[in-house]
């Protein structure tokens, strides 16, 4: 008996943080964006330099990336390449360049770091093939 009170204790402990963590982010939402100072191509999309919003549809692994003024849009599948959370001052999208082109090559956030689809069948960018641009976060305004 005394083992089912501590897993009951212990279970409804748990939906008691996940509830009130649930709350706090609902109270405080934040957007990823990033402003990338040229033009990139992901998953077969060319989007032009500009300032974006980065959001997860559905999953930490399909990101839609949607210009803020609502021209450019592209949809990505990321891969997991582990689950250590980047904080949001190391929040960063990572480009491979090949012939003056960058292409998405993955990123590293709140969820870990991902890669996309299909770059991963790429060597991970370094030196003069690797560009990063920084995510920030900023707080969704309530109307």
């Amino acid at each position: 008996m005394a083992i089912k009170n501590a897993c009951f204790i212990a279970v409804l402990s748990s939906l008691v943080f996940l509830s009130l963590t649930t709350e706090a982010r609902a109270q405080n939402p934040k957007t990823a964006h990033a402003v990338i100072p040229f033009e990139f191509c992901v998953e077969g999309s060319c989007l032009p330099a500009g300032d974006y919003i980065i959001e997860q549809v559905e999953s930490t692994s399909y990101l839609l990336f949607r210009s803020t003024d609502g021209k450019s849009i592209a949809a990505v599948f990321a891969l997991p390449v582990d689950e250590d959370s980047a904080t949001e001052a190391d929040s960063k999208l990572i480009f491979r360049v090949e012939n003056g082109r960058h292409y998405l090559y993955g990123g590293w956030g709140p969820f870990g770091r991902r890669v996309v689809a299909v770059e991963s069948a790429w060597a991970a960018p370094s030196g003069a093939t690797r560009k990063e641009v920084p995510i920030t976060f900023k707080q969704v305004s309530r109307q």
